[in-house]
């Protein structure tokens, strides 16, 4: 029998009959087998078996016991923290739902038998499904045996197609689809809009495919919830009339959807960590265990998708003379890419390379696995037991690991909020850096092997305040006119902002040996009356970079001036002179700036 402690479990838990407050206290007294109660606030005696009102919720099992709301759960440990604080809250897909008091860890008090989960924790893949047509449950390895073995969205379900008829119709376009080895994503994202679309057909009464017409596609477009689900439900269900009407499985106007459905778009900007949260997280890199932190400079260094690191294969290092590059598969585009690397990198893909040889040796294909028992409050990860598993969706073991990292150490953001993290952040952080660091957008886009430079520029990589005060400065401080004065940048021609190479002189020499070295101000439009000599011109744009230049220049003019006073030629003593004098005032500017 279980001791009740009837003080400490059951203080204020129950509302007086009377004055309706929540002041009911337990008394040490029992009448003919009943609790007696008091209230604090009228004073009223109380027996509990009549005439006391919980202020718990009360559900009822499939098998008839009650449980209240904040009941102590004794005999359940949390999964988390390992404590026995755990209570009960309610009943969700007819299983105990429980949390622990000490963690607020949400968990079920079971877990349903499922081949996921059965795979997850036997360590192997899911026995592969007989493909029958007329099932309404498709394993797609069984369709197509070289579909994508790693993937963990196998499964096909037609359960919640409504009509026959359209059932049929769905079935033969996603059979199409496996054959043709389409991405188990985009498969089960066309089942989404086929189960949105079956319902609707119901809800209109519409029994066969030559009922649907253009303005029955537009009232159901209308009826989605975002733009993002109107563009999948279009991009799904016309690639269906199409392929329907060349298979000759129905006979529909391909113009019933039009490329005018889809929503207008703008391209979201790219959002990069800060390098305050980054260089945080690398500064603690230690803290974790070396092979989770192996997984961060891998994918940070080479600016990986998540799914892709998931999946990298252990012979992805190649080495070729003295330099090394890394070589892997790409299943969004369905190739190879690779990118060069430092021996630094190298030699942390060495590590891990030993690492999971020394676990499974030649049974494991892949540099990285899943892990078990990852905690979310000690970032050294003291209980981690490795699993072969591959985990290229959320909570996968770097996700989990970093987020432990950000909270225990309290990593905060410049806005002083707790930081967050996924790992698709990784790939525009890394290639964002890249750009800043001055490469340039082709490289970055050569790096995240891309086929449009656009790409790269619109979704990847983010032009900082902070690059944009750098080069705005660079250019402030570059630039004076003719005497010497500080030459604000907007005052130069359009063309100069476009291209400033345009404008650039790198004139060796001219008939009197004077090189020229600076931009000219002039728009190029325009003719130029001074051509050469563009130390004494109105238009003529001095770099702070080229001083040296300037003072030897300064020089040979004096030199040159002297000569040809000795020698009486008094015209060529103007002209050095006049150059000469102009770069005494060029100079004079730029050292005083600096």
């Amino acid at each position: 029998m279980i001791k009740i402690n009837w003080k400490q479990d059951y203080k204020q838990e129950f509302i007086c009959p009377k004055c309706e407050q929540n002041q009911v206290k337990f008394l040490t007294t029992f009448q003919k087998n009943k609790v007696r109660f008091k209230c604090d606030n009228c004073g009223r005696l109380i027996l509990e078996s009549c005439n006391i009102k919980s202020n718990k919720k009360i559900s009822i099992d499939s098998y008839g016991n009650t449980w209240l709301r904040g009941q102590k759960m004794d005999n359940f440990v949390c999964p988390n923290c390992q404590d026995k604080n755990i209570i009960f809250i309610g009943f969700q897909k007819g299983k105990k739902w429980l949390q622990c008091k000490t963690c607020k860890k949400l968990t079920y008090d079971s877990i349903d038998i499922t081949p996921a989960t059965l795979s997850r924790y036997s360590h192997q893949e899911p026995i592969v499904k007989s493909f029958i047509f007329e099932d309404d449950i498709w394993d797609i390895r069984a369709i197509n045996s070289s579909s994508d073995q790693r993937r963990h969205l196998h499964i096909i379900y037609f359960n919640n197609i409504k009509s026959e008829w359209f059932k049929l119709l769905v079935k033969q376009y996603i059979y199409h689809l496996c054959k043709l080895n389409a991405m188990p994503g985009t498969i089960n994202r066309n089942m989404c809009s086929f189960r949105s679309l079956s319902c609707y057909l119901v809800k209109k009464n519409i029994t066969d495919i030559n009922q649907i017409n253009r303005s029955t596609m537009l009232d159901f477009f209308s009826h989605q919830s975002s733009s993002q689900t109107v563009a999948d439900r279009v991009t799904c269900l016309k690639d269906f009339f199409y392929v329907g009407t060349i298979q000759k499985w129905f006979d529909i106007n391909q113009d019933i959807i039009r490329y005018d459905d889809y929503p207008k778009s703008k391209p979201k900007n790219p959002d990069p960590m800060s390098d305050a949260v980054r260089s945080q997280i690398e500064n603690n890199l230690h803290k974790l265990p070396d092979f989770i932190a192996r997984m961060w400079i891998i994918s940070f260094f080479t600016a990986m998708r998540p799914c892709e690191l998931a999946f990298l294969k252990k012979d992805c290092l190649i080495q070729e003379g003295a330099n090394w590059k890394i070589v892997w598969e790409r299943q969004k585009r369905k190739d190879q890419h690779e990118v060069p690397i430092t021996r630094t990198v190298a030699e942390v893909i060495q590590q891990q390379q030993d690492y999971i040889n020394k676990l499974w040796g030649l049974d494991w294909d892949y540099l990285f696995c899943h892990y078990h028992d990852i905690s979310k409050k000690y970032p050294n990860q003291p209980n981690i037991k490795p699993v072969k598993k591959v985990i290229p969706g959320p909570h996968s073991p770097l996700e989990r690991c970093i987020r432990c990292l950000i909270k225990s150490e309290n990593i905060r953001d410049e806005n002083d909020k707790l930081a967050t993290f996924t790992p698709s952040l990784v790939r525009p952080t890394r290639l964002t850096q890249l750009f800043e660091q001055g490469h340039d957008l082709a490289v970055v886009s050569a790096w995240a092997g891309h086929k449009h430079l656009a790409t790269t520029s619109l979704h990847y990589t983010k032009v900082s305040c902070t690059l944009i005060e750098q080069e705005a400065g660079h250019i402030q401080k570059a630039l004076f006119n003719a005497s010497g004065k500080p030459l604000y940048y907007e005052s130069m021609p359009k063309s100069f902002w476009e291209n400033p190479l345009a404008h650039q002189l790198e004139l060796s020499g001219d008939h009197i040996n004077t090189p020229i070295y600076g931009f000219c101000g002039l728009p190029l439009n325009e003719r130029c009356d001074k051509f050469r000599a563009c130390y004494t011109c109105s238009c003529f744009v001095a770099q702070e970079e080229k001083l040296p230049q300037y003072m030897k220049i300064r020089s040979e003019l004096r030199e040159k001036e002297g000569r040809a006073l000795s020698n009486g030629n008094d015209v060529l003593v103007e002209q050095f002179g006049r150059q000469a004098d102009q770069l005494d005032k060029i100079i004079n500017g730029l050292e005083s700036a600096t």
